[in-house]
């Protein structure tokens, strides 16, 4: 027996997806949800073989509560609902994700379950999928997270953008400054502005861009320099050149 949740924010979707599971002996609905964060503690709670996660949803989206679920060591396996988004699309397939297309069709549904009940009963888990995907939505830019290492490990972390404080170019190294560590992350500085401009973060500096959340004070240095000091104690002061110091100004709700 497959015990399943859905999460979706439209109740008559919900409604919908839930008569149709219905229709399967093999298939029982434990829980019906909003959204990613409710579907978290949800599955925590229920240890629910599978949950099918809508793409759109408000907060945290369906593809954001995956990646919170990559983290689990033994995750539910996932099924991905949308209106069709070509990439994500493309994304699921790519890491074996399974996906259904909104208005929901009873015998691709069908092969759904078929599909759940083979992994399940192969005890396949889903956690290198996940990751799998993770990776890729991230590398799409589908997904505000970043791809890190420790310096001189292959061990990759994901690291949500809201902890980090800076990003520094030092020679050839990108570096990820969160609380208690520093991250080394690929890509140029410029890709990381692009992936993370909607998150609140700007550049200061031809070697450094800041979390704009993370910024106490800015104060005037010379030549039309500023210097930004962030709220944590154990953090450096962010040079704010001129150059950058219209547009900074312009992003801060104080100055």
């Amino acid at each position: 027996m497959l015990k399943i949740v859905i999460a979706d924010d439209e109740p008559l979707a919900r409604e919908e997806l839930h008569r149709m599971l219905q229709g399967f002996e093999n298939c029982r609905v434990v829980a019906s949800v909003k959204d990613g964060e409710e579907a978290l503690k949800t599955l925590k709670k229920s240890e629910a073989d599978a949950v099918f996660l809508d793409i759109e949803m408000p907060g945290m989206n369906g593809l954001e509560t995956a990646s919170r679920l990559a983290e689990w060591p033994d995750p539910p396996l996932v099924v991905f609902a949308t209106a069709y988004d070509q990439y994500a699309v493309m994304a699921f397939e790519a890491n074996a994700i399974d996906y259904l297309l909104k208005p929901y069709d009873a015998k691709r549904l069908e092969k759904t379950i078929q599909r759940l009940e083979a992994k399940a009963a192969e005890g396949k888990g889903s956690r290198n999928a996940l990751q799998g995907l993770e990776k890729d939505l991230i590398q799409r830019g589908m997904l505000k997270k970043l791809a890190c290492h420790k310096r001189n490990a292959k061990d990759r972390i994901v690291v949500n953008p809201e902890d980090v404080y800076f990003i520094r170019v030092q020679y050839t190294d990108v570096i990820a400054q969160l609380a208690d560590q520093e991250l080394m992350v690929s890509g140029t500085l410029k890709d990381l502005l692009d992936l993370l401009g909607n998150c609140g973060f700007a550049q200061t500096h031809k070697s450094y861009a800041v979390n704009l959340n993370k910024v106490q004070k800015v104060s005037p240095m010379f030549s039309g320099n500023f210097e930004l000091t962030l709220n944590h104690s154990s953090m450096p002061k962010i040079p704010l050149s001129r150059r950058y110091a219209a547009a900074i100004k312009a992003r801060l709700a104080q100055w």
